[in-house]
């Protein structure tokens, strides 16, 4: 089992993404997760932000597919993530992937459409993918980067890259998702 610090990170958002748990990642559990959050917010898929999420969420699907699985058997399993994200876990690469998810997830957790998510609204999201109270919570308050009590798109982009690319768990990126073991 590997036990560094990307290597730790990416089993633990592997698990978040891996839906039905059977061990892998394929198209439905990404579909599953985008229709997990949207009923946990209220949003139809075919409302303004439901689409923009299950769209956001398809364009990862292809680029996922496309970069990690190596088999080419439509699942990425979790050796397949992690060996891709050890050598691969560079600022440049998670820009590409991640603004289009993390902008259309931040906004179907922007309830009330204002640009900024409270902490609770944070947790929220943290909460639709499966996260308990306490790590959706502590989640926020790591992400609060400038500490105003809110969190901008681009806060919750950086954490969301951090997360993947900095190679530390002791400091806020470790906690994004909540505790990484």
């Amino acid at each position: 089992m590997a036990t560094g610090t990307i290597a730790r990170k990416s089993d633990h958002w592997f698990k978040l993404v891996d839906v039905n748990g059977d061990g892998r990642i394929q198209k439905s559990d990404l579909q599953a997760l985008g229709e997990r959050t949207l009923s946990h917010f209220g949003y139809d898929k075919t409302s303004a932000k439901g689409r923009r999420l299950v769209e956001a969420y398809e364009r990862a699907w292809v680029v996922m597919v496309e970069a990690i699985d190596t088999d080419k058997d439509q699942e990425i399993s979790k050796e397949e993530f992690r060996a891709y994200m050890e050598g691969n876990a560079d600022k440049q690469n998670a820009d590409a992937l991640l603004r289009p998810i993390t902008d259309a997830e931040f906004a179907a957790a922007d309830v009330d459409d204002d640009g900024l998510l409270s902490p609770s609204e944070f947790a929220e999201l943290l909460r639709a993918w499966g996260l308990s109270g306490t790590d959706a919570e502590q989640g926020a308050a790591n992400i609060d980067t400038n500490r105003d009590g809110l969190i901008s798109s681009e806060e919750y982009f950086k954490a969301c890259r951090d997360f993947f690319v900095v190679d530390n768990l002791d400091s806020r990126v470790g906690k994004v998702f909540g505790q990484v073991k």
